[in-house]
């Protein structure tokens, strides 16, 4: 399938004066593609695309609550709370009550999580390496940093690393 030629089609894209597809659409057909073809390769391991992320921050960041998850997901509190119980059930993360806080209860991977989270990262990073692989080292940075600035000046924001 040609996907460059409907990029140049102006009755099938939306774009900009000068005639180019506007980066706002560009970037919503990368998000779907992505979405897509991230799915296809976490399901083989039992996970949805929100199951990959929420073990992906949780595998950065350590062990965090239900509405820490949820801010560095970009999910509600009632949808985490629904990601955490499935991956609680698979016994990919498990949850402790909090030292100082009651209510708290942060969730952490299991050895099971972390073995599964690293298989879910080498298949994304593949799929990275296919989707860039016309891109050059600086051209990559360029594109990461661009789509980072795009994303602040929106103020959708990024968590702290």
């Amino acid at each position: 399938m040609d996907t460059t030629s409907a990029f140049h089609d102006p009755t099938a894209t939306p774009a900009d004066a000068s005639g180019e597809p506007r980066v706002s659409y560009v970037v919503a057909r990368l998000e779907r593609a992505l979405r897509r073809a991230i799915n296809e390769r976490v399901s083989v391991h039992g996970l949805t695309v929100l199951q990959y992320t929420t073990l992906s921050v949780l595998g950065r960041r350590g062990a965090l609550s239900n509405a820490q998850l949820a801010r560095r997901a970009y999910m509600s509190p009632q949808a985490m709370s629904e990601v955490i119980e499935a991956l609680e059930a698979k016994g990919l993360i498990e949850r402790s009550r909090h030292p100082n806080h009651r209510r708290v209860y942060p969730a952490g991977l299991t050895r099971e999580g972390r073995r599964v989270l690293a298989a879910c990262e080498r298949a994304v990073d593949e799929l990275e390496q296919e989707m860039l692989r016309d891109l050059s080292p600086t051209e990559r940075d360029a594109l990461r940093h661009g789509l980072i600035s795009a994303v602040r000046a929106l103020h959708a924001g990024l968590p702290e690393r």
